[in-house]
């Protein structure tokens, strides 16, 4: 279970999130917002990868008393990824595979899944926005993390991988026990997951939607 309580994340003294408390039991999550709204800095805050007051934790383990064992539990990907340019998709893959723990089937069926087969051994600089996308929603499953958010996760992927994220979130959820929480302002595929529950930020807060 994710756990925040009153969470606040200031910028320049204004108020950019307030959420006085928050449960989310196992299962999946979509929330909807406006860009600009938050949506973003929420994801940012449950990934431990921006400084808010207050705290959150995963299944009782606090983010700011056990930082380092709350962010093995929780994968995040961005928007709109940022690599270094000059190092291969290869390396990447390597290096999280590495500290991660994950066995080599697991890999491969992400590579499957991310198609970028032939461009793992190019710097990632060559690559457009939709083969950086892929990279990054390769590198947030890998492993076996209790949590992945997913940023915006439709964001610049043509239809085939559009239609392949719903399968291979299933295929996490069914056979890890693996959440989600993703964030979207445009129509995800609803139909081919099952949605524990939607919520909007509206007025600097978290809200389920009815």
């Amino acid at each position: 279970m994710i756990h925040l309580h009153q969470v606040q994340k200031y910028y320049h003294d204004n108020l950019i999130l307030y959420i006085p408390e928050l449960k989310l039991d196992k299962g999946i999550y979509w929330i909807y917002g406006l860009n600009g709204s938050g949506k973003t800095t929420f994801l940012k805050i449950l990934a431990g990868m921006i400084p808010f007051v207050g705290d959150a934790h995963i299944n009782q383990l606090s983010l700011k008393k056990n930082g380092v064992e709350y962010r093995k539990l929780i994968s995040f990907a961005e928007a709109e990824p940022v690599y270094p340019s000059y190092i291969t998709g290869r390396d990447l893959v390597l290096f999280y595979q590495d500290i991660r723990k994950a066995s080599q089937q697991q890999t491969d069926r992400l590579i499957a899944f991310s198609g970028l087969h032939a461009q793992l051994e190019n710097p990632i600089g060559t690559y457009s926005s939709g083969m950086a996308k892929r990279l990054s929603l390769l590198l947030a499953f890998i492993g076996n993390p209790a949590w992945i958010l997913l940023d915006e996760p439709l964001a610049t992927l043509d239809t085939e991988a559009v239609h392949a994220l719903p399968e291979l979130i299933n295929e996490y959820r069914q056979q890890y026990g693996t959440s989600f929480i993703f964030s979207s302002h445009q129509p995800f595929l609803s139909a081919a997951l099952s949605i524990d529950k939607n919520f909007t930020i509206t007025d600097n807060t978290i809200q389920p939607i009815p």
